[in-house]
């Protein structure tokens, strides 16, 4: 039988809570970087936050949060990509490090071109920024999307590749002109 939870662990169940809610989109965007699919990434996600539970009595609240939700992100990728034949050969330990040591050598550019990328969405028509949120953002199917918009399956797709092409052309335009 379990002994019951003591104030304190309250208090630390809480706070985990709340880190665990505010780093959730970090967390999913360092998943993202190996596995970029969004439905693998949000299931590796999930798989996570599982563990950082289970784990939540071995968090030291001295110690920053994102690292260690990450480093457990890390072995989940791992997990994720033994269990898909068509990622094993990823699941290899020096190619984890190697990925997240480039990531890390390009996190002042990509953090630039994020900042071009928000810029360039900010200038998209109302209706197409809706679309990339309700499909990138907040993970609706194209047909969902394509029910609340009232339009085909096929016309979202076709949407959705002009607007990355448009975002693509906008993002170079800004990186061209600084």
């Amino acid at each position: 039988m379990n002994a019951p939870e003591t104030p304190d662990d309250e208090e630390r169940d809480a706070l985990l809570m709340r880190l665990f809610v505010t780093h959730e989109r970090a967390v999913l965007r360092f998943i993202l970087g190996f596995v970029p699919a969004l439905n693998d990434a949000r299931d590796i996600l999930q798989e996570t936050a599982v563990t950082l539970w289970a784990k939540r009595t071995e968090f030291d609240p001295a110690r920053e949060y994102l690292p260690w939700a990450c480093g457990i992100a890390r072995f989940k990728v791992r997990e994720f990509w033994k269990k898909q034949p068509r990622w094993e050969s990823f699941a290899q330990e020096d190619l984890l490090d190697l990925m997240e040591a480039q990531r890390e050598a390009m996190r002042p550019e990509l953090s630039e071109r994020e900042a071009r990328l928000r810029e360039c969405v900010q200038k998209l028509p109302e209706d197409s920024r809706q679309v990339l949120v309700r499909y990138y953002v907040e993970g609706e199917s194209i047909e969902e999307v394509a029910r609340q918009q009232t339009r085909t399956v096929e016309a979202i797709y076709k949407l959705l590749q002009r607007v990355r092409r448009a975002l693509l052309d906008c993002v170079q335009r800004l990186e061209t002109a600084r």
